[in-house]
């Protein structure tokens, strides 16, 4: 029995105990069936509850910045990779695989933030490679935002020019 004040359960049991011993022996079965019965009630309503509803134990992981899409994954996905740099640098037999780089090169072309130090830390890269791939997807976005402004500008050209 759970009680509101714990300090006061001496006298909490000194009161049930003479209501107890005063009822006749054949209406102690019923209360004692009656508590049990909605003992077990409470067991299976707290248990479902429970189930219904799980509480995490930890905080939830944040999630992406940006939704991953198809564009991330095209024929050009791979366009600029340091291929042969990393090749020549990554000779040891602990390298690390050809598709964590893969995945490192589509992390740093495609989101802010991913720098040397964050590809280093979270794919476990070795500092070199990290570099290599980070300067090497920054030079893409450079090459890739000065083509759209290019084509940017000839389109709006075009139309003053009609």
């Amino acid at each position: 029995m759970i009680l509101p004040y714990p300090h006061h359960g001496d006298r909490v049991v000194a009161y049930l105990l003479p209501v107890w011993t005063r009822l006749p022996a054949t209406d102690r079965m019923g209360v004692a069936a009656a508590v049990l019965a909605a003992a077990f009630v409470a067991l299976l309503v707290g248990t479902r509850v429970r189930r219904v509803r799980p509480r995490p134990f930890r905080r939830p992981r944040p999630r992406a910045a940006e939704p991953v899409d198809t564009s991330w994954f095209t024929a050009h996905t791979l366009d600029g990779f340091p291929e042969e740099a990393l090749r020549a640098t990554l000779k040891t037999p602990a390298a690390p695989s050809r598709e964590r780089l893969y995945a490192a090169w589509v992390l740093a072309t495609h989101t802010q933030g991913t720098d040397a130090v964050w590809l280093e830390k979270n794919l476990a890269l070795p500092a070199d490679a990290a570099h290599l791939i980070a300067e090497a997807a920054d030079a893409r976005r450079r090459e890739l935002s000065a083509r759209v402004n290019h084509d940017t500008e000839a389109r709006e050209s075009d139309r003053r020019e009609r």
